[in-house]
C-alpha cells in the first residue's frame, strides 16, 4: 500500500488526487494521507479550506488521517528525505512516477501530463456538488454570453511573499482577448475587491461583474463559475487553473502566465494549447 500525502488548498488536492488516479491506473494500490490538516490546525493555523475534496465533489475515500508518532514519523520524512521511503516532487514531471519503490509520495504534482491519458475521468471525478439556485443561474448566464473569468490573486501571496502578478500581464492578457472575442463580458475574481475594481478602471474593461458572494468554504463555487465560462484569464494559482482546465467550451481561449516560480509551487503546467503571457 502506497500513500499520497494531500496538502494546501483546493487546487493543489486536485492536482494530487488526479495523481492518486494516474497511479491507480497503472495499478498501484493507493491510500490518501490527510493527516497534515488536523495537524496544523493543532497550531491554529488552518491550512486554506482544509480537507475539500469530499465536500466539494462528492470524492468518497478511506483516507488516513492520524496523529501523535505518525505526525512525527511524517515530519521526519518530510526533513531528512530518506531515500527508499519518500518520493518527492521536484516540480517537473517525471515520466517514471509510478516506478518508484517508495512508500510514501510527496509533493503537489502539478503537471497535466500525470493525468494525460484519463482525462475523461479526471472531467468525470471533478464534478461540482452543493452548488446553490444563485450561482446556477449564473452559470447559465455565463454560457450565453462571450463570458471571460479573470482572476486576481493577492491576499495570502502578499501575506507569505509570493508572487504576484503585475498589471502587464493583464494588459496583455485583455487586449488579447479583445483583438479575438466579440464583445467580451468580464467575469472578475479576486481575494482583493479593491484591486479587482481599480483594474477593470485602469483597463478601461466596458463590461465586466465582479464575483464577491462566494466566501469560505463557499469560494470552490468561483471555480465552478470558472469553468463556465467561455474563455478564462487565469492568476498564477492552481484554483484558477482548474477552474480553465475544466472548461469544456469548444472554442475556448485561456489565457495563462508564463512564469516559473518554485516559491508558489506553480511550475508551468500549462497545456499546449493555452496562450502565455
Amino acid at each position: 500500500m502506497k500513500k499520497v500525502i494531500i496538502t494546501g488548498g483546493l487546487g493543489n488536492q486536485m492536482f494530487q488526487y488526479a495523481f492518486v488516479l494516474a497511479l491507480r491506473t497503472k495499478g498501484i494500490n493507493v491510500k490518501l494521507d490527510i493527516s497534515y490538516y488536523d495537524y496544523w490546525n493543532k497550531y491554529n493555523w488552518k491550512m486554506h479550506n482544509g480537507y475539500e475534496l469530499e465536500k466539494v465533489f462528492g470524492i468518497k475515500e478511506n483516507c488516513i488521517n492520524k496523529q501523535g508518532l505518525h505526525m512525527k514519523w511524517l515530519r521526519i520524512l518530510d526533513h531528512y528525505d530518506p531515500l527508499g521511503i519518500i518520493k518527492k516532487d521536484n516540480l517537473r514531471y517525471n515520466k517514471q512516477f509510478s516506478d518508484s519503490l517508495s512508500l510514501y509520495y510527496y509533493g503537489y504534482w502539478q503537471n497535466e501530463k500525470y493525468f494525460a491519458n484519463i482525462k475523461e475521468d479526471v472531467h468525470k471525478t471533478f464534478t461540482f456538488q452543493g452548488i446553490d439556485n444563485k450561482n446556477q443561474n449564473l452559470a447559465l448566464l455565463l454560457q450565453t454570453c462571450n463570458s471571460v473569468s479573470l482572476h486576481i490573486r493577492r491576499g495570502d501571496y502578499s501575506q507569505f511573499g509570493m508572487t504576484i502578478l503585475n498589471r502587464d500581464y493583464y494588459e496583455k492578457a485583455i487586449k488579447y482577448i479583445e483583438n479575438k472575442i466579440d464583445d467580451p463580458y468580464y467575469f472578475i475574481f479576486s481575494d482583493d475587491i479593491n484591486e479587482a475594481e481599480l483594474l477593470a478602471s485602469q483597463m478601461n474593461i466596458k463590461h465586466y461583474k465582479i464575483i464577491d458572494h462566494n466566501k469560505g468554504e463557499d469560494s470552490y463555487k468561483d471555480m465552478f463559475l470558472m469553468s463556465k465560462c467561455r474563455h478564462n484569464i487565469i492568476a498564477n494559482s492552481t484554483f484558477s487553473w482548474w477552474g480553465a482546465w475544466l472548461n469544456t467550451y469548444q472554442e475556448r481561449i485561456i489565457i495563462a502566465p508564463k512564469i516559473c516560480d518554485q516559491k508558489i509551487f506553480f511550475f508551468n503546467p500549462q497545456p499546449e494549447q493555452w496562450i502565455l503571457f
